[in-house]
């Protein structure tokens, strides 16, 4: 294919060949007169010839142009100049999720991150009717902000669409993460996405695919003919119930699959922290208890993070060897209970010189309870009103409260509808509560209301620019209560802590589950404003709802070590 780098089409100069392969190259270029970088993706020369391909490169771009959503590559232009066709993206600098698993099995903790970030920008394509049938690694972009985004939907196409436009001398889609009603030349719907999302799912937790084989012919044999494989056996810190979720989800006949993404997000949402047979298995949950119960002279000792995966692009179907270090608990599952006030997580916080506090006010800033009320009527949409009357807000059905900095909306008025979201969602329920703290925290920022400041105006080292996020977003918080409720402890250049006292997501619950949802959202959306959520990643590590204490403790861990 002709090389286009030095070249100008219309509007754009080609700055340098990225990568491409027999259909299409891309390319780094400058948008022209706005001095902007994009990706430019060109059809190979030879194919323009062919006005179906040319078609079907069109019918990507319309697809492309459907979509909103922060989880899938957005389109800037299409257009067909001097026998060329090309369309123009976002220059997106992060890699693939291809380098992140050249390195074998991920942390579960990531793996869930990406999988919910996958997911939710699939359901979207599903919900538009558009099928992506090219779901794998390397067209999953990592952005800058630490966002997975969908990208090459080249294959998709609409329910309706003709399907001869994607079949002409193609194989369709990649085996290894083809369904087995794909490999076969069969019809395909979002079944078949939802297929590719076990793969991926597989591929994370073990560090390689479900069926592999020397060349492209035996890996899609294996897929229609050998019966699934057991993730558990390859790593045995999995728990058992992934492999019984891994079989329906890899299941042969697509009726036996999960019928949305969404409906398999929330079964994942379900699986148990860790295998629970294995001896000696310690979650992180329980870290800073067993340093302060270690005898250590009263100095916790907290422990390293898990090395997260990172690494350079690899589209070899050879299996890789699992990570040895055993992957951290499953995100989504209730920690263990402490066994008592001294062991907790709190308590060994404490005793490192994170200053205790107590609420004593009943009240938060109307700005901020308004803010959270706006944004679950969008969330929860046509179901509002359920929720406006199972959490005592039915005021608000159709109007937000005072928007004002007066200190005057009820604390106890966030937990009410934290647990209402619970009750009318049900197993979905973490999903909605944690796109509601997502969401808000994003309009927060928005706003510029928070008093933190802009996130360019940070030091700059991963380390001090951390801290002043964690400083100057727990001061926010205080004045958010009134008083001082939350505090931040850096432990080394690895960890730092941030806990929050009389949590008011969790304060006069009664449920002993784990309430801290919102938070959990809260905090990764402040690292992606920050820029920071490819160097840290969040763990709820205590929850209030579950000791009784209303108290609860997040661990804010470098993704990768030194």
């Amino acid at each position: 294919m002709k090389d286009l780098t030095g070249t100008r089409l219309g509007n754009y100069d080609i700055v340098e060949r990225l990568g491409g392969g027999g259909m299409a190259v891309v390319y780094r270029a400058v948008q022209q007169p706005l001095g902007r970088e994009v990706a430019l993706k060109a059809l190979s020369s030879e194919l323009f010839q062919d006005e179906g391909f040319v078609k079907r490169f069109e019918t990507e771009a319309k697809t492309l142009a459907k979509l909103d959503h922060p989880n899938i590559l957005p389109i800037y232009d299409f257009e067909v100049i001097d026998g060329n066709a090309f369309l123009t993206m976002p220059l997106i600098r992060g890699g693939t999720l291809r380098d992140v698993l050249n390195r074998g099995a991920m942390d579960a903790l990531s793996a869930w991150r990406y999988l919910r970030e996958i997911g939710d920008g699939l359901q979207h394509a599903h919900d538009a009717g558009i099928v992506h049938r090219d779901l794998k690694p390397t067209n999953v972009l990592i952005h800058a902000d630490g966002r997975a985004m969908l990208a090459d939907f080249g294959l998709a196409r609409g329910a309706g669409q003709p399907t001869h436009l994607t079949t002409i001398g193609l194989a369709i889609g990649t085996p290894g993460y083809m369904a087995p009603e794909q490999v076969m030349g069969h019809d395909v719907d979002k079944r078949a996405d939802i297929y590719a999302m076990g793969v991926l799912c597989f591929e994370m937790l073990t560090g390689r695919l479900p069926y592999v084989g020397s060349n492209r012919m035996e890996v899609a044999y294996a897929t229609v003919n050998t019966p699934i494989p057991s993730a558990v056996k390859i790593n045995p810190n999995l728990p058992d119930e992934l492999d019984v979720l891994l079989a329906k989800v890899l299941a042969k006949d697509p009726a036996a699959r999960p019928q949305s993404v969404k409906e398999l997000l929330a079964q994942m949402a379900r699986l148990p922290q860790r295998r629970t047979s294995t001896a000696g298995a310690s979650s992180s949950a329980g870290a800073p208890a067993a340093a302060a119960a270690s005898g250590s002279g009263g100095v916790a000792v907290l422990p390293k993070p898990a090395v997260s995966s990172n690494g350079p692009d690899t589209t070899s179907m050879k299996a890789v060897q699992p990570a040895a270090a055993p992957p951290p608990a499953f995100h989504g599952s209730p920690p263990p209970s402490p066994s008592s006030a001294a062991g907790s997580t709190i308590r060994t916080l404490e005793m490192m010189g994170v200053r205790p506090a107590r609420a004593r006010g009943r009240f938060i800033l109307n700005s901020y309870f308004a803010n959270y009320v706006h944004v679950a009527r969008d969330v929860a949409g046509d179901r509002w009103p359920e929720v406006a009357y199972a959490s005592g807000l039915v005021q608000y059905i159709e109007q937000d409260p005072p928007h004002d900095d007066q200190l005057s909306s009820p604390v106890e008025s966030l937990s009410r509808l934290n647990e209402a979201f619970e009750t009318i969602y049900g197993p979905e329920s973490e999903d909605m509560i944690r796109a509601w703290g997502r969401r808000t925290t994003e309009r927060w920022l928005a706003e510029g209301r928070h008093g933190m400041g802009s996130a360019r105006g940070f030091l700059p080292g991963r380390q001090r620019r951390l801290s002043g996020v964690v400083k100057n977003f727990t001061e926010a918080m205080d004045n958010v209560r009134g008083e001082h409720t939350h505090a931040w402890l850096q432990v080394d250049e690895h960890q730092f802590w941030l806990v929050n006292f009389s949590n008011m997501f969790a304060l006069g619950r009664i449920k002993t589950v784990k309430s801290c949802h919102v938070w959990m959202a809260t905090i990764e959306t402040i690292l992606r404003w920050a820029g920071l959520a490819n160097d840290w990643y969040v763990e709820e590590v205590e929850c209030g709802s579950v000791t009784g204490t209303f108290d609860c403790a997040f661990a804010i861990r470098a993704s990768e070590t030194n």
